[in-house]
């Protein structure tokens, strides 16, 4: 299988790239570097990239398929939103609708363009109605909305939804991360927590698993949905992982709970229906909290 990865570097693609290799594929990246650091790299600069840049890695790479899980999640202005995580998947699907044999693309998307759903609407299906209420979900809704139009175009797009990844190199704002960077201290300290709301629930799912899933989607020979939820369909406590974490760290703790940190009208529960996934013929594992928690305490403090 010879794959080509954009976001290769983030926490999701550095994941990817590692089960790519395990399996024996042929990966190449394409980066926002100047020049390529190796042969296995595409570099295609720094600024947006434009539909000539991507039939540019296209034609280095000549893939199969073509993993796009390029974007940001974090704080930023609205422009830089809607370029990473909508736009760019434009001129991708442009690049690779202009080829003679258009490789086949999954887009990442993401539960945020679901936006609020009633619990008695849980589990969220791909059918949902989608109304996001963020920058960040809206963007990532338009880029589906692209993908399931090269789709019905006849083009080879799959949109992976993807849900709540978790495991070593999360960004720092999330919530588990920024735990674990709270329960840095000597063993029998205490230390003050600042949290939001820790009454919800939502649907995790091991970053490992998700790489795993993302190669097993690309191998497939078809796709007979073009749009399928990434998920475990399990949600899991906020406040039961955390009493986990803490337990893990060894320290006593003393909780605050931060009004700054809390969502106003957010969802208790958010989880995924995992059927049409099993329709493609895959299973997604529950994640481990028991060994990921540690090792994400492990990685805040630098072990």
């Amino acid at each position: 299988m010879r794959l080509l990865v954009t976001g290769a570097g983030g926490f999701v693609g550095r994941h990817v790239l590692a089960a790519a290799a395990a399996r024996g594929w042929h990966v190449m990246r394409a980066s926002r570097a100047a020049t390529a650091a190796n042969p296995f790299e595409i570099a295609l600069g720094a600024e947006f990239w434009s539909r000539s840049d991507f039939a540019r890695a296209i034609a280095a790479s000549r893939p199969d398929c073509i993993l796009h899980l390029a974007g940001v999640t974090g704080a930023t202005d609205r422009r830089t939103m809607f370029e990473a995580n909508t736009l760019l998947a434009g001129e991708l699907l442009a690049a690779a609708a202009e080829q003679a044999e258009p490789p086949r693309v999954v887009l990442l998307g993401s539960a945020a363009e679901y936006g609020f759903v009633a619990a008695d609407a849980q589990p969220a299906a791909e059918s949902s109605a989608c109304l996001p209420t963020t920058d960040y979900g809206i963007a990532k809704y338009a880029q589906t909305l692209l993908g399931l139009a090269a789709a019905a175009g006849g083009m080879p797009v799959l949109v992976a939804r993807l849900f709540n990844p978790v495991g070593t190199g999360m960004p720092p704002h999330l919530a588990l991360p920024s735990f674990a960077r709270q329960l840095i201290g000597p063993i029998g300290n205490e230390v003050r927590m600042k949290v939001g709301d820790l009454g919800v629930s939502r649907d995790f799912i091991d970053v490992q698993e998700t790489a795993r899933l993302l190669l097993d989607l690309a191998e497939l020979p078809k796709w007979d949905w073009p749009l399928v939820n990434l998920c475990s369909g399990r949600a899991f406590v906020l406040r039961d992982l955390l009493d986990q974490m803490i337990a893990a760290s060894g320290l006593r703790v003393a909780i605050e709970t931060s009004s700054s940190l809390q969502r106003p009208g957010g969802m208790r529960i958010l989880t995924g229906d995992i059927r049409r996934l099993a329709a493609f013929g895959l299973s997604p594992n529950v994640p481990d909290f028991q060994a990921l928690l540690p090792m994400l305490l492990k990685e805040a403090r630098g072990e």
